[in-house]
């Protein structure tokens, strides 16, 4: 699996998210200043709601603008023989089933298919990252109730 590609569908995913929070801050933004946002009475909030959405969409453009920085910057490097940390793709297997996982800082959750395979980003705070920390390929872990678990392959 190439690593790279990972990465960059990633960064792509990252993009599109970042273009559609810009758009949302500007619709918000200009509900929070236009002149039938005004206040009507002191129990009219359109406008003061509208600002807090507006500001709420700025601080999560800048979050997910970090994260993509932070992608772009970072060196992609083999993990093989390594124990697993932050850039390691994993391939694991839980109760029978072979699944892939790319330890990043950010983006946890995300799910993509790269090469017809589904990777699944998670981050060091997850419990799956803490159940394989400082492990490495061939070796058993114990991730919830889940039995027969071992790390396949790690890159």
């Amino acid at each position: 699996m190439d690593k790279s590609r990972i990465i960059q569908t990633v960064l792509n995913k990252l993009e599109e998210e970042l273009e559609r929070q810009q758009q949302a801050n500007q619709q918000a933004s200009q509900g929070a200043t236009d002149s039938e946002s005004r206040a009507e009475s002191k129990w009219d909030t359109q406008g003061l709601e509208a600002s807090y959405l507006a500001r709420g969409y700025a601080q999560q453009f800048e979050a997910l603008s970090l994260q993509a920085q932070e992608l772009r910057s970072m060196e992609i490097e083999s993990h093989e023989g390594r124990a697993i940390g932050i850039g390691s793709l994993l391939q694991l297997e839980m109760n029978g089933f072979a699944s892939w996982y790319l330890l990043l800082t950010g983006c946890g959750g995300m799910e993509l298919i790269v090469d017809e395979e589904e990777v699944t980003i998670i981050t060091p705070e997850s419990p799956l990252a803490h159940a394989i920390s400082n492990k490495r390929s061939g070796d058993a872990f114990h991730f919830r109730s889940l039995s027969n678990s071992r790390i396949l392959a790690v890159e």
